[in-house]
């Protein structure tokens, strides 16, 4: 895949382990864009428009906690980013999807997990350590109450996001809603990853099911 990814980290070792990971990932043809801190990954984003995914290291210069991954969201509303980091607290995976990540690197993981999960952001999904996305993002039983709390969460969505929403729960592939919608593809993922994170799931597939349980309803 012909992709540009940022890589930013403080440590230049690991900046390196995080290159092998992404070329394993999406072979030698991708770009990769390094930065040591928080300023130089925004002024990163800012001189290359190209950047189709970040990983960021939780506590390089700059952060100041959550803080810096709002400026990167603030600054680029639809780049999908992976925060990468060695707190592998629940709070903290949780707190971190809360601002809008697309997923959460252990740095414990292997390569080959890490490249599993680049290559589930990159198709909009969102991607969970395996126990975290075992305990929050399981497809729920069909109770009155979880059905009550999952329209709520639709009713959070914004227009375009339900629009979104109904190619998806009709199987339409990410390439088709953009040629539908007219918008970019990657415009398309930022909308699935964003209704993944509001359903609670962390793929296509969960959020298709939970959608039909409350439409069978």
């Amino acid at each position: 895949m012909d992709a540009t990814v940022l890589i930013a980290d403080d440590h230049p070792l690991f900046r390196e382990a995080m290159r092998l990971v992404v070329s394993s990932a999406l072979g030698e043809g991708c770009e990769i864009v390094e930065c040591e801190s928080l300023d130089a990954a925004l002024a990163a984003v800012r001189a290359n428009p190209g950047i189709e995914l970040a990983m960021l290291d939780l506590n390089m210069p700059g952060m100041d906690g959550l803080t810096g991954l709002a400026r990167l969201r603030q600054q680029a509303p639809t780049l999908p980013f992976i925060v990468v980091s060695a707190d592998e607290r629940i709070h903290t995976v949780e707190s971190v999807l809360a601002v809008g990540a697309a997923g959460f690197i252990p740095k414990s993981f292997s390569r080959e997990l890490m490249s599993e999960a680049v290559n589930a952001v990159l198709d909009g999904e969102i991607f969970l350590p395996p126990l975290l996305a075992d305990r929050d993002t399981g497809v729920p039983g069909n109770s009155p109450e979880q059905l009550q709390d999952l329209a709520s969460r639709i009713a959070q969505l914004t227009k375009q996001e339900r629009t979104v929403l109904d190619y998806i729960v009709n199987g339409k592939s990410n390439k088709v809603v953009a040629i539908e919608l007219n918008i970019a593809e990657s415009t398309v993922k930022a909308h699935v990853s964003a209704i993944l994170r509001k359903l609670k799931v962390s793929s296509r597939t969960q959020a298709v099911i939970k959608v039909g349980a409350l439409l069978r309803v």
